[in-house]
């Protein structure tokens, strides 16, 4: 008897938890019921936005067609655009204590591509040196890590930013006592979002974890997601530690998690090709989007190899590509300097 009470206590417990996650899906915008409400979307209405993620961290060792001076990554993000990418993300891999010193180099890599291409969408990582990290378990300083987002920004060179998401409060900020770590701080966040309100820039928000979504979620539940922010969830084989494999049942998992938000989102897999799993044709099933290019699978084949096999998926679905000022319009990135005239 005493755990039958014991039970229905706890039942009792779990449903006014449900009631509550309930009623603040309806403040975050118009909650859906079953499964992710994008089953409901026409393709023909719902536009793909291909994203190319050019290099990362690999080099010629790794890829001979890698680019890696600032000549061949404008060479490249103008031949993925000119093929039909909608959005370059980049790596100098010139990390320096100087973030204005750091900019320049992702200028100088960018300006020729935004000069053919002025609406492309296009975005670096973070100013962050792997090497100071592992020698003293310790990041550079926000104004150092992050310090280089303004000064391209407003060189109109990128009109996107790196939002990497770890263990934030309840409002999916940093807290800035007894935060876990994991390489941003909480002036890194504030850069970025200063960045992202005072130029317009838009976000590509990161998530390698379940407890990443969460934060996001908290965001734009207090509202202060950026405008033109998208989001990539990140999958990885089981010789990966962290991320979700790439199976059907961990992005039903974020899609649940972002039920009833207006997200526009992506996939993307670490160490490995995204349409050799079944998330790529799973998320343009629902309404999402995927992400290809050397960063992810340094070991395949070139960028635009990877591009075009990716448009053939897209075009056997029966989705739309959009890129240029569509794109921009889409993702309703506010930056001045890229946003078409009305």
């Amino acid at each position: 008897k005493e755990g039958k009470m014991k039970r229905r206590e706890f039942l009792g417990t779990v449903a006014a938890a449900g009631a509550t996650l309930a009623a603040s899906r309806a403040l975050a915008g118009p909650a859906t019921t079953g499964l992710r409400s994008n089953f409901s979307f026409k393709k023909e209405d719902t536009p793909v936005i291909l994203e190319v993620a050019i290099n990362g961290s690999a080099t010629k060792k790794v890829n001979a067609t890698a680019p890696e001076t600032p000549a061949e990554i404008a060479q490249q993000a103008i031949e993925c655009l000119d093929a039909g990418a909608a959005i370059v993300h980049a790596h100098t891999n010139k990390p320096m204590e100087d973030p204005d010193a750091a900019a320049q180099v992702y200028i100088e890599a960018f300006e020729p591509v935004r000069r053919k291409h002025p609406h492309a969408i296009l975005y670096p990582t973070a100013n962050f040196d792997p090497a100071v990290y592992q020698k003293s378990r310790t990041p550079w300083r926000p104004e150092i890590q992050s310090g280089h987002y303004r000064k391209m920004a407003e060189a109109g060179a990128a009109n996107m930013v790196l939002f990497d998401t770890g263990v934030y409060d309840e409002k999916g900020m940093i807290p800035k006592k007894g935060f876990w770590w994991y390489g941003f701080w909480p002036g890194d966040q504030e850069i970025v979002l200063d960045v992202c309100k005072d130029l317009g820039t838009g976000a590509s928000i990161s998530v390698f974890e379940p407890g990443w979504m969460k934060n996001v979620v908290a965001m734009a539940r207090a509202g202060i997601l950026p405008r033109g922010a998208k989001v990539i969830m990140y999958f990885a084989d089981y010789n990966w530690a962290g991320m979700a494999p790439p199976i059907p049942e961990a992005l039903q998992l974020y899609l649940h998690m972002i039920e009833g938000l207006d997200l526009k989102w992506s996939v993307g897999m670490v160490g490995g090709d995204i349409m050799d799993t079944p998330l790529a044709r799973m998320a343009l099933e629902r309404g999402g989007n995927f992400r290809v290019g050397l960063e992810d699978w340094w070991t395949g084949p070139s960028n635009l190899e990877q591009l075009k096999r990716a448009k053939e998926l897209i075009n056997k679905v029966g989705r739309p590509i959009v890129n240029g000022d569509e794109a921009i319009k889409y993702l309703d990135i506010p930056f001045a300097a890229t946003r078409p005239k009305a």
